[in-house]
């Protein structure tokens, strides 16, 4: 069951707080703003790809996430990724990667979003974007 939350920011923490998918990676919610969403993983060896690095598929969905959670902030309602494209720029084996994230659109069902990871020394390592549906709570 659901819970119902008064606000918005309320729920995206609860919602975080509450998702065993979260918990497992060892994802961090930073931030929860009006203007502003950021989520931190802590890198650890269980997130490496072959070579000793952050496998790809953390970027991934650290970049699904954030725009998610920056569409719930910015548009109230929750959304479901439809398409999601994500451009690798370069590797990272120790410290914390964060991201944040912008979202748009004018539609009633459909939003967009991208974002940016970066290293704990403000580099950048990925960027991605995406098409998101909005959908009915509970």
């Amino acid at each position: 069951m659901e819970a119902k939350l008064e606000g918005w920011h309320e729920q995206i923490r609860f919602d975080f707080e509450t998702s065993p998918f979260f918990q497992l990676l060892g994802f961090n919610l930073i931030e929860v703003s009006e203007d502003d969403v950021l989520l931190e993983l802590p890198i650890e060896k269980k997130l490496y790809n072959t070579y000793g690095n952050l496998h790809g598929g953390a970027y991934a969905t650290i970049i699904d996430n954030i725009i998610g959670m920056k569409m719930r902030a910015v548009f109230g309602q929750p959304v479901i990724t439809i398409d999601l494209h994500t451009q690798y720029i370069a590797p990272v084996s120790d410290g914390t990667i964060s991201a944040r994230a912008n979202v748009y659109g004018n539609g009633r069902k459909i939003k967009m979003g991208d974002a940016e990871v970066f290293d704990y020394e403000g580099n950048l390592l990925a960027k991605g974007y995406g098409t998101f549906k909005v959908i009915k709570e509970g």
